[in-house]
């Protein structure tokens, strides 16, 4: 019969500083004690202590799709941006390795909140979450492409250069023929196309 590690023991593991036994920690974590692991680290979002608060970002990570509505409701039940940003980045990390084609109505509307939000790691945090979620973050990206906040387009439009689809190369070219658009988000726009049409190309 396997032998249940207890939570304490693999939170012991999880505080250890090797990131090799932290690593193992979280997996397990995800594995025996899902429910209760989420619950413990999600209270580590909001610490001071930057290393802890990675790490438990990266740990929540290990959870995939079960984790997206906790964290999730999280984010919406919080105005604190440190605990924002590290829900975004815990989002990013699931959908950047678990195939998700269905997301719970929670996930939409963290992006609609942080979409309004004018903080730069929110910004940027949200972008990359957009990317992850590829055809399902395309239509966001599509709308911020023509956003007044220039880190966002220039952010953006990095990320429209990644992703594979039609509509975000028309996207970038109308960026780029726009006579309206910023010098530097044309730059942008055209690395971005360049980095579009070398990926189509492989």
């Amino acid at each position: 019969m396997e032998h249940l590690p207890s939570l304490d023991t693999l939170f012991d593991d999880f505080y250890h500083p090797n990131p090799n036994i932290n690593k193992q920690a979280s997996i397990d974590m995800a594995c025996y004690w899902p429910d209760e692991s989420i619950e413990r680290l999600i209270k580590n979002l909001n610490l001071e202590n930057v290393e802890l608060r990675r790490k438990s970002v990266k740990a929540l990570g290990f959870f995939g799709t079960k984790a997206l509505l906790p964290i999730s409701k999280v984010f919406l039940s919080t105005e604190d941006k440190t605990v924002r940003v590290s829900c975004l980045k815990v989002l990013t990390r699931i959908v950047s390795s678990t195939s998700v084609e269905v997301l719970p109505g929670e996930v939409y509307q963290v992006i609609q909140l942080s979409i309004k939000d004018e903080t730069t790691e929110v910004v940027l945090s949200l972008v990359q979450l957009l990317r992850q979620l590829n055809l399902l973050g395309l239509p966001y990206l599509l709308k911020l492409s023509r956003d007044q906040n220039i880190l966002r387009v220039a952010a953006t439009i990095t990320a429209l250069g990644e992703i594979k689809d039609p509509k975000a190369e028309i996207c970038l070219k109308e960026l780029l023929d726009d006579k309206s658009t910023d010098e530097l988000l044309k730059e942008s726009a055209r690395e971005a196309l360049d980095n579009y049409n070398g990926r189509n190309n492989v």
